[in-house]
């Protein structure tokens, strides 16, 4: 890889490391779900466009949420003429300093929910990834393992509990890395 550019490869691998970071960062900028997603598309076009001005051993993340910042802000002026409430630039430069500090072990946290998943029984395991992750409702997936809706949600408040004591002894011990 060029010292002065980065790879194709790290850009990517760059840009998808800090989506979630991106997105909650957002999201903490702008309440419409749906829109903040369009504005994290967005973002990430402009950070493929603008890499070169990255310079490598610099905090990737800072440049990224100071791109997704300058995003956000030109999507309010964009839409501001089609919505009732518009926020002021004062506004989101406050939520803008607030909200970054707060995300910042948002990946540990990830690596370290990602490792604590692997470590649950392999079938609370499957009823985590079924309602988690393919946003299955309970009640198609209660009529799948052939279990009461009041079932699955004791056996979630149990996992979440689990996997939450889990998270803080990764973190805790540093091992949130893994």
């Amino acid at each position: 890889m060029n010292t002065d550019q980065n790879s194709p490869a790290d850009t990517i691998r760059q840009i998808s490391l800090h989506q979630a970071s991106l997105l909650a960062y957002i999201l903490a900028l702008h309440p419409d779900r749906s829109e903040a997603q369009d504005i994290l598309q967005e973002t990430n076009v402009v950070l493929w466009q603008k890499i070169g001005e990255f310079r490598p051993g610099t905090n990737f993340r800072a440049w990224a949420f100071r791109i997704a910042y300058l995003q956000t802000l030109a999507h309010f002026k964009r839409t501001k003429r089609s919505h009732w409430l518009g926020f002021s630039t004062e506004l989101i430069e406050t939520l803008a300093d607030e909200a970054e500090p707060l995300l910042t072990d948002l990946e540990q946290r990830q690596r370290a929910l990602r490792h604590c998943v692997e470590k649950l029984p392999a079938q609370d395991r499957d009823i985590v990834r079924a309602h988690y992750e393919s946003e299955q409702p309970l009640a198609e997936l209660s009529a799948r393992l052939g279990r009461s809706v009041g079932a699955l949600k004791q056996v979630l408040f149990r996992v979440r509990r689990t996997l939450r004591a889990c998270i803080e002894i990764q973190l805790t011990e540093g091992a949130g890395d893994v």
